[in-house]
């Protein structure tokens, strides 16, 4: 049994959900009586052993008896108390799994008892348990199974004992299999009468069978279980041998090796060491008994690529020594750089027997080289690069970006009128200012760029891997924008302007220099087109840049103008492709150049913060128009809508939410917002809070894109979602590539064990939809059902067809 996880559409399935939650009251209400007859007939069987043979019956039994009946009674008290707050599922179980051991003791009985029972015990104890079994047929009408297991283990272990008795034995065990037999038709006509009174037949089949396949999955899993852990087991076995045995053939002369200052290491052929020194416990941190059998990659930290010991191991081979540098991770996670030679010792057929390696630490000595290099590589004002090291990380970029045939970004500015700065207030304000601008700009770049400072006021960006010269343009419009809170010295409050030339390799120059110099050249572009703005060198990209601002600027009319519009994509049921909901698209139809693709005008929106108004805009017409379908006798359809980071990472949010549903008089259940999984998994903090106050409005919260971040599950078991969404790009291949339809049956197989819903969007064709029904979605989304329309073209069903919510 069951309890129904969602709203039935179908009155068939709804009354049939009545009847399970009513067998189940039924269960407890009638074993309410069963407990003290069970109760007395322990003591009774107690009592009649006693007399006969004067000694208790079995302790362990009857212990389990006793804490098995406590059990049940507790359940039942436990479900009067707080059994409508639980599960349908849960609530049943709670009562079988007590009553299936119960089940199992009462058929322990003859085996424990009659082999030293007379005669008259075994007819006392067949009596008591063939009332038990004939109360059972009664008592435990509301189940099946689970009380035909108990009439059995009442009944047949007796019959089977009972067998052998002298004269009567068979005779009796015939009866008790008779019997047995009586009641378990005595049972099933209870239960058939049970189920006619409550007004219809209930067919366990589907239970039993989910029941079944739980059971074969969990000894699937338990058999995995045992074979992993002996397979550990047999895997620590030959281990520990082949340790014990090395260790045992190799005794190596330790009086130099305990002595030096250098660490000391022995290994076998394969890298495992056999050997240590104490200078190798005093610079790795591990003891000699940590160290001994272990592979040489305890040492091994991330700075080092695989490849290079897989280099080393190849010279090794080759020559027989290997020497250089190389960092290495101490016992408690630090890392150390250290000076290794490595020998390999041979025997007299030239086989590789041990590796000896001879190691110092060399890290304070590294330090302090690197220190001086950052000395001579940075502006020792703002810790920036200088031109030197700027140079350098150029030069090594344009080899790469042309190796890879990527390009680079160069960005040229410098502070519009910092020598009055450093006239009026002095050069210790200007050097303060500085080192704030220093902060501010480098507070606006990614780890892959490079901020120097090349001159007085003079800075540059090195812009590694970008897509296009958007990029460029959107990065200098925020490296302007960090630039525009006034800025409080101890002398006064100064607003610093600047002016910024982009270059881009390799269009604008194939070296450092002629980057640097067409870069300045754009920087006086810069200024003479006002000051406080960005150029590009070229003209081709400068345009560009002037079209993206041109549409900034036709984006914030839009949003007044009522040049935005929403379409609404239907979703529908993956078992009979009914509709379930919609969601809301976002589209701008520009005057005089047409429709602007969303991918165009979404990501400008984000940059310039018009995506707030956006939003709330979305938001509006989306609670607006699910008004109008209600007024107009459509229901309360359910709409999901697509928010973006900067809406939620705002707090306002929700109240913005809660305000727009009381102005429009509608549920906030009929609303579902779309987050993308890659913010919500990486700003777990952040988006948190905001979406369990949706939720507590009644907003039901999606997860959209899913499978294409790096989900930690336990934060996603965690996470306030209701619904998961494929990303589009699995479907697209789930017909060709195994390995994304696996992917589509574990994210289904993951929702389910989280209670998630499971969206497929992007579907096209009846193959794809035909795969993810039978993967186990719950709703589909695509071309395949239905295209993005204005609402005015949505053709509802007549009202008895709605489906006004989301299953």
């Amino acid at each position: 049994m069951s309890a129904a996880a969602e709203p039935q559409a179908d009155p068939q399935q709804a009354h049939q959900a009545e009847l399970r939650v009513r067998l189940v009251d039924a269960t407890y209400r009638q074993n309410a009586g069963g407990l003290p007859m069970t109760a007395l007939a322990v003591v009774g069987l107690v009592a009649i052993h006693w007399l006969s043979t004067g000694h208790w019956l079995s302790p362990p039994w009857l212990a389990a008896m006793t804490a098995t009946l406590l059990l049940r009674l507790a359940v039942l008290v436990s479900d009067r108390r707080s059994g409508q707050l639980r599960s349908l599922p849960l609530r049943w179980h709670l009562f079988v799994g007590p009553l299936l051991v119960t089940s199992l003791l009462w058929g322990l009985i003859p085996v424990l008892v009659f082999p030293v029972a007379d005669a008259a015990e075994t007819l006392a104890l067949v009596c008591i348990l063939s009332g038990m079994a004939g109360g059972a047929a009664t008592v435990l009408a509301p189940l099946t199974w689970p009380a035909r297991v108990y009439i059995g283990c009442m009944l047949l272990p007796a019959a089977v004992m009972i067998y052998p008795l002298d004269h009567s034995g068979p005779v009796l065990a015939s009866l008790g299999v008779f019997f047995t037999i009586v009641m378990m038709v005595g049972h099933s006509h209870a239960h058939r009468l049970l189920v006619h009174a409550l007004g219809t037949l209930i067919d366990n089949e589907a239970l039993l069978e989910n029941v079944h396949h739980q059971s074969q999955e969990l000894a699937r899993l338990n058999r995995q279980l045992l074979e992993s852990q002996q397979s550990l087991r047999n895997y620590n076995a030959r281990l520990e041998n082949e340790v014990s045995e090395r260790t045992a053939r190799m005794r190596l002369a330790s009086a130099a090796i305990e002595n030096t200052a250098e660490g000391v290491a022995v290994m076998d052929p394969q890298g495992r060491i056999v050997e240590v020194n104490p200078a190798f416990s005093r610079i790795t941190g591990y003891r000699a008994d940590e160290a001994v059998g272990r592979p040489d990659t305890i040492l091994h930290c991330d700075r080092q690529d695989p490849a290079f010991h897989q280099r080393m191991r190849e010279v090794l081979a080759s020559s027989g020594r290997w020497e250089g540098e190389l960092w290495s991770r101490r016992r408690d996670g630090s890392v150390f750089l250290e000076r290794r030679t490595v020998d390999a010792v041979r025997a007299p057929d030239g086989r590789i027997t041990h590796l000896v390696s001879i190691f110092n630490d060399i890290t304070d000595t590294y330090r302090k080289d690197q220190q001086l290099l950052h000395q001579a590589l940075h502006d020792p004002l703002t810790g920036l690069g200088n031109r030197s090291l700027l140079a350098e990380r150029l030069e090594l970029g344009i080899a790469h970006a042309r190796r890879d045939g990527r390009r680079l970004g160069l960005l040229y500015m410098d502070l519009d009128q910092f020598k009055s700065v450093n006239d009026s207030l002095g050069h210790p304000a200007g050097d303060r200012l500085l080192q704030a601008v220093a902060t501010r700009l480098a507070g606006r770049l990614r780890a892959s760029d490079t901020l120097a400072r090349v001159g007085g006021d003079e800075f540059v960006v090195l812009m590694d891997e970008f897509a296009d010269s958007d990029d460029c343009a959107r990065l200098a419009t925020q490296l302007l924008a960090s630039l525009e809170a006034p800025f409080e010295l101890q002398e006064a409050t100064i607003h610093v302007r600047t002016s910024l030339g982009i270059a881009v390799y390799p269009q604008d120059g194939q070296d450092g220099d002629t980057l640097l110099k067409n870069a300045d050249m754009a920087l006086y572009a810069a200024k003479a087109a006002g000051r406080n703005t960005y150029a590009f060198f070229d003209q081709a990209l400068a345009e560009r840049a002037r079209e993206r601002l041109d549409l900034e600027t036709a984006l914030r009319r839009a949003i007044d103008g009522g040049e935005l519009s929403l379409h609404y994509q239907a979703l529908v049921h993956s078992h009979d492709q009914r509709r379930a909901g919609f969601e809301a698209l976002l589209r701008w139809n520009r005057p005089g150049h047409g429709p602007v693709p969303p991918a165009r005008f979404i990501g400008i929106a984000e940059d310039c913060g018009l995506i707030g108004a956006l939003g709330a805009w979305v938001l509006e017409e989306v609670c607006r128009q699910l008004a109008e379908w209600h007024a107009s006798g459509h229901g309360w359809q359910k709409v999901a809508v697509n928010i973006s980071t900067r809406q939620i990472m705002n707090e306002d949010l929700p109240s913005l939410v809660a305000s727009l549903t009381d102005l429009h008089g509608i549920p906030a259940g009929t609303l579902e917002m779309e987050v993308t999984e890659s913010f919500v998994m990486t700003e777990p903090a952040r988006s948190r809070p905001v979406l369990e106050a949706l939720r507590t409005l009644g907003v039901a919260i999606a997860i959209d894109d899913f499978g294409t971040g790096h989900s930690s599950l336990a934060y996603l078991r965690q996470l306030p979602a209701d619904v998961l969404k494929i990303d589009r790009s699995f479907v697209v291949e789930a017909g060709s590539d195994a390995g994304a339809l696996s992917i589509i049956h574990t994210i289904v197989s993951l929702s389910r064990s989280f209670g998630l819903r499971v969206v497929a969007e992007g579907i096209e064709t009846a193959e794809q939809a035909q795969l993810l029904r039978h993967a186990g979605c719950d709703l589909m989304q695509g071309y395949h059902f239905a295209r993005p329309v204005p609402a005015r073209d949505i053709a509802f069903d007549p009202p008895d067809e709605q489906i006004l919510r989301l299953a």
